[in-house]
């Protein structure tokens, strides 16, 4: 009788799980894409249009993802593997998930003397590493205009990233010392643009929670066997009990007796 209670109470508790584990999923936000149609979209390093938040222009055609409402003129958005914001009027959201969002750009350094990795677009900024001579790939994520290093040179700056000290390290090269520049050419994916505001507080919708017809597919697996080992544990009672009755049914049929009538003994 223990073990019956025991598998019921291990059947329940299976059965409701697979609810708990769609909870957890349908709590995740909904995302959304955005598509840069213009040359100056800055990702910025707050939620700010003070001097010195705004990082980089996002190269033209190419996405952010956008995570969440910062406040009323920004939106918290990723571009890469760096987390930022863009301002709401310079983005378009659009209903669809690009196969390449962000532009794949790079370039090399051909100072002899390496090339600082500058916190800052300035001169005196503070120094975070150095880009060897003749490294190649550099990751570019895009432009800025900032201070000009010596006069007739230039003003832009590539924000890049690099490995320092075995950290993953991004700031600005100055760009008159690179070369073999790799820019991404322009993305042609376009989707139906979202003109309502976005709600980031829905669950998403692929791969996030499971569906009512998942769920009751993962019931119907998870309980068969559960039926399945119940049956098996009742029908060995079951079975022992019939045959014991047989035994003695036999045994019964098997003996031999004679009536004897009481005049045949006078």
């Amino acid at each position: 009788m223990k073990k019956i209670i025991f598998f019921i109470a291990a059947f329940i508790f299976i059965l409701l799980s697979p609810f708990d584990i769609s909870e957890v999923h349908a709590s995740e936000s909904k995302t959304y894409y955005a598509k840069v149609l213009n040359n100056s979209t800055y990702f910025y390093a707050s939620p700010s249009l003070q001097t010195g938040e705004q990082l980089f222009v996002i190269p033209s055609s190419y996405f952010v993802l956008l995570i969440d409402d910062a406040d009323e003129d920004f939106y918290h958005a990723k571009y890469k593997d760096l987390y930022g914001y863009v301002k709401k009027n310079d983005v378009t959201p659009m209903d669809g998930t690009p196969l390449n969002p962000y532009a794949n750009s790079s370039f090399r350094v051909f100072s002899q003397n390496g090339l600082s990795l500058m916190a800052k677009p300035q001169k005196n900024a503070q120094v975070l590493g150095t880009l060897q001579f003749l490294q190649e790939d550099i990751p570019l994520y895009g432009e800025i205009i900032g201070e000009e290093l010596f006069e007739n040179s230039t003003s832009t700056w590539y924000y890049c990233s690099s490995i320092v000290n075995g950290n993953s390290v991004t700031g600005y090269a100055f760009s008159y010392y690179c070369d073999l520049i790799n820019k991404a050419g322009e993305n042609t994916e376009y989707f139906p643009q979202i003109t309502g505001k976005l709600d980031f507080s829905n669950p998403i919708s692929s791969g996030g929670g499971l569906s009512d017809t998942v769920k009751a597919i993962i019931i119907l697996a998870v309980s068969l066997p559960c039926l399945v080992v119940l049956y098996l544990l009742l029908s060995p009672h079951k079975h022992k009990l019939t045959k014991s009755k047989t035994k003695v049914k036999t045994a019964s049929r098997g003996k031999d007796y004679y009536e004897f009538n009481e005049d045949d003994l006078n």
